[in-house]
């Protein structure tokens, strides 16, 4: 019912914006107006798509009893889209996360569909943590998703000191789908390098890598030096609202 109510507001507010848009159309002085009235429009029929298919998800999970979403923080709702998708397509066995909220109910909701598979995210925040960790027991899905405790520590890697994830609160298990949807990247530069070095070992041959944010360069970057290390690594860009980089883990070639 709040998920519905939200849509509606949303909906109703994109509304506003495109009459105030039309507006403006009609009062268009110089080719600089013409030219932001198109991008305005642009923004505006994205952000209408993206709620689109945040209702879908919402329909097609079953979860209507609200989600730990942070506006600017939260995936946007394409990116949630594709990591849906492939967990219920594939039904990977082990779903390791980096980073918590949104994802992890999806994520956790999907295993407990597909009737296998287990989720453990990693989070710096203890607040988050303990709100997604509500949100899973609300949907009865605490036996298919685990949210970890794992604040920043620093790691050295390749001569360069990062803030990440506490090595020690990674569990045991050959993983099959892994999520990058943090640390935060303005903690530091390439702030989530060390994902792919850390976990590599526990990575099952053709695991996929789904690195969000990664139309911004750092991403890119990271994804280049992730390629250099393992040059077995396939990577394909998907076109979201952030950006995607996905990969796929070769350890048998």
């Amino acid at each position: 019912m709040l998920t519905n109510i939200l849509l509606a507001l949303n909906l109703l507010l994109l509304a506003l914006i495109g009459w105030k848009l039309h507006l403006f159309g009609r009062d268009l002085r110089t080719q600089t107006d013409a030219v932001k009235l198109t991008e305005l429009r642009s923004e505006l029929a994205g952000q209408f798509s993206q709620l689109v298919i945040q209702q879908s998800l919402l329909d097609r999970l079953n979860l209507h009893q609200g989600l730990p979403y942070s506006p600017g923080w939260s995936a946007s709702p394409d990116f949630l889209e594709l990591i849906v998708e492939h967990c219920l397509e594939q039904r990977p066995g082990l779903v390791f996360e980096c980073s918590s909220g949104v994802t992890t109910l999806m994520l956790a909701r999907c295993c407990s569909m597909n009737g296998t598979g287990h989720l453990y995210s990693l989070e710096n925040g203890a607040t988050y943590a303990a709100r997604t960790r509500s949100h899973l027991q609300r949907y009865g899905l605490a036996e298919q998703g685990t949210v970890i405790d794992a604040p920043l520590q620093e790691v050295e890697l390749k001569g360069k000191r990062f803030a990440w994830y506490a090595p020690d609160k990674i569990p045991v298990g050959e993983v099959d789908m892994l999520v990058i949807d943090g640390p935060p990247g303005f903690i530091q530069q390439h702030s989530r390098f060390p994902a792919l070095p850390l976990l590599y070992d526990r990575l099952a041959d053709g695991c996929v890598v789904f690195l969000d944010d990664a139309a911004r360069p750092d991403e890119r970057e990271i994804v280049s030096m992730w390629q250099t290390l393992y040059p077995d690594l396939e990577c394909d860009y998907l076109d979201t609202e952030r950006g995607c980089a996905r990969l796929v883990v070769h350890k048998r070639r």
